[in-house]
């Protein structure tokens, strides 16, 4: 518990650094990645937080969706009328938008097509300098047995300063305790 301790203040002191020092960072196209083993060890709700700062601070536009949620989007915008204008609208505003937040990378089903999605936005956006936040249940290391082709990795290397999250569910604790509260009640 001493090391989850530990670990959640530096992951904390880092967000908050971030975004104290967003402009310089900004120049540099710099994100963060948040990775831990465990759900619910606070990694999205960090990455919440952070952006939230960087809206009140900074008048930032960000986008905020899980890789999940963004590959199915691309999907079904196949299926409309005009699929090519929604498909490239769509991946168009992930590669545009000033801070992007992708959600659970790694989580998701892995294709040819949805590597190559996910490496044409990363691409774009690291040759624009666009900041990106990622959460992840894997280190940066293992990025590469997910995404065979390897490009994933060294974008994100290149993107981003990791920041390993406590290997404990904040979740969970934070439900038990909810729930013994209203066992009193």
């Amino acid at each position: 518990v001493k090391k989850s301790v530990e670990v959640a203040q530096y992951a904390k002191k880092i967000a908050t650094r971030y975004v104290e020092q967003y402009l310089e960072l900004e120049d540099m196209g710099k994100g963060l990645y948040f990775y831990s083993n465990t759900k619910g060890s606070g990694k999205t709700l960090l990455s919440i937080a952070i952006t939230n700062e960087l809206i009140i601070k900074y008048k930032v536009k960000p986008m905020y969706i899980s890789v999940v949620n963004m590959l199915n989007e691309m999907k079904h915008s196949f299926s409309n009328k005009d699929p090519k204008g929604n498909f490239y609208n769509l991946i168009e505003s992930f590669m545009q938008v000033p801070v992007l937040i992708m959600d659970d990378l790694g989580v998701e089903k892995t294709t040819d097509w949805s590597e190559e999605v996910l490496t044409q936005i990363l691409d774009e956006r690291m040759s624009y300098k666009r900041p990106t936040i990622i959460t992840s249940n894997m280190p940066i290391q293992s990025l590469q047995k997910k995404y065979p082709a390897g490009r994933i990795k060294s974008r994100i290397e290149k993107m981003t300063f990791p920041v390993v999250m406590p290997e404990e569910s904040v979740r969970a604790i934070i439900a038990n305790q909810e729930n013994e509260k209203i066992a009193k009640m």
